[in-house]
């Protein structure tokens, strides 16, 4: 009668003569945890076996690799990847956006700076997981807090035209009038007949300079007014007595046709 062996695991079993026999594994294996490498010297076992005798622990998320029911073989490398969750609260900065007025009463050179931009941000609530504290996975589960960006604003001029009195450097906006606002020609028709085409500091009168209330607005100041563009504060008028402007053009016609309104009127520096 032929002998019958069944391989079952490690166990050979001889059927011939009904003895049981152990055919003992040993070898060696390696584990990889927490940045280290720890050997065993290993007999008939699982994986779960092995960490066991050596007293590592695990959490319930730990990694194990090859898993805990696999038989261990000689020259095996174990790996354990410890893994943590946590809630994390990030804080992201909304950057303020750039917005462009164009205004053809400017010439393409100047620009004025209406409004500074502030930065905005956004405070998340992240759940981080970390594999051997390296992260690997990262959600948003809430906005927990949030700041709206204020956008810079900024005037800029699209005419080619030169005038008499220009920008010659970016300005900025540091106060803002609501003026009733009138034109004015610097000649004999608006000035009468002794006009001399200069005005109360001694510039010569035309588009680009304006006639204000000194208590208000000091000589020599430099303005933006909306729908004129900008102009410098050089002249008076027994008219113009506080929130009033009266704005200076080079043809009679233009000033005559001006219909008094109140515009804002922004001091520039």
């Amino acid at each position: 009668m032929k002998n019958i062996i069944i391989i079952a695991g490690f166990l050979i079993v001889t059927l011939l003569t009904g003895s049981v026999y152990f055919n003992p594994f040993k070898g060696n294996v390696k584990i990889l945890v927490d940045g280290k490498i720890v050997e065993a010297d290993v007999k008939n076992c699982t994986v779960y076996d092995v960490l066991k005798e050596k007293k590592l622990s695990l959490e319930i998320q730990d990694i194990v690799s090859p898993s805990l029911n696999t038989l261990v073989t000689d020259g095996m490398m174990i790996k354990i990847q410890r893994v943590k969750e946590a809630n994390i609260t990030v804080t992201e900065i909304v950057k303020a956006e750039t917005v462009r007025i164009w205004d053809k009463n400017l010439n393409i050179n100047e620009i004025v700076d209406l409004q500074n931009g502030i930065d905005g941000f956004l405070e998340k609530e992240v759940k981080v997981r970390y594999h051997d504290n390296k992260e690997v996975w990262r959600k948003v589960f809430n906005i927990s807090n949030q700041k709206k960006p204020v956008n810079r604003v900024v005037i800029q001029g699209t005419t080619k035209a030169k005038r008499m009195y220009m920008m010659t450097k970016k300005m900025t906006v540091v106060k803002v009038y609501s003026l009733l606002a009138t034109g004015y020609y610097p000649g004999p028709e608006d000035c009468g007949p002794y006009a001399d085409g200069l005005t109360a500091n001694g510039m010569k009168a035309g588009y680009g300079v304006c006639a204000v209330d000194p208590k208000l607005i000091p000589l020599g100041t430099k303005l933006y007014v909306e729908n004129y563009g900008y102009c410098i504060a050089a002249d008076t008028g027994g008219s113009i007595k506080g929130n009033k402007i009266d704005l200076c053009f080079d043809e009679y016609k233009d000033s005559s046709t001006y219909n008094p309104k109140y515009v804002k009127t922004y001091v520039l520096k």
